[in-house]
């Protein structure tokens, strides 16, 4: 289940103490109700052909847009083989490493959210908690988007070599 609004507020004033980053996954819905903070980056999420989340006064903010596909499912269902083409690419991956590493020392808490919180936006913060060693409740995020996940880290890891 993704956070409440109530369990983020209080994570967002709450930053960890050794200086690592967190990373919070949450729904659309909570996104647009948090305060808006200097010390705050958001990745919005959209589904194609979905309005932009309403995230006025966040100054770090990366706004994609692709369909919660798990292209890495053998039994894709008739609905989700014609979403395909929505589907997170490797241009996705991309711009999410290029904006968390250009984040100023100042963020302490990267806000991830996709349409209900629970897969996109899930396997955004389970990456960034892998890869770059944010903070995250990973109990929360198991219903991650495996496909994403995935592509996600192969294309940090492929940076790094």
């Amino acid at each position: 289940m993704p956070l409440q609004l109530k369990d983020a507020i209080d994570k967002l004033y709450r930053p960890p103490r050794d200086g690592k980053r967190q990373v919070l996954a949450i729904s659309r819905g909570v996104a647009e109700k948090l305060p808006r903070l200097e010390s705050v980056a958001v990745i919005s999420v959209t589904a194609p052909g979905r309005p932009l989340a309403s995230l006025d006064g966040f100054t770090q903010i990366l706004r994609l847009s692709f369909a919660d596909v798990d292209f890495m499912n053998p039994e894709l269902s008739a609905r989700a083989r014609e979403r395909l083409a929505d589907a997170f690419r490797p241009e996705h991956a991309k711009a999410i490493r290029r904006f968390v590493e250009g984040l100023p020392t100042e963020v302490a808490t990267v806000v991830v959210h996709c349409e209900g919180g629970y897969s996109r936006s899930c396997a955004i913060a389970m990456t960034l908690h892998q890869m770059y060693g944010y903070q995250a409740d990973i109990a929360t995020l198991h219903q991650a988007n495996r496909s994403v996940l995935r592509l996600l880290t192969q294309s940090i890891a492929a940076k790094r070599r």
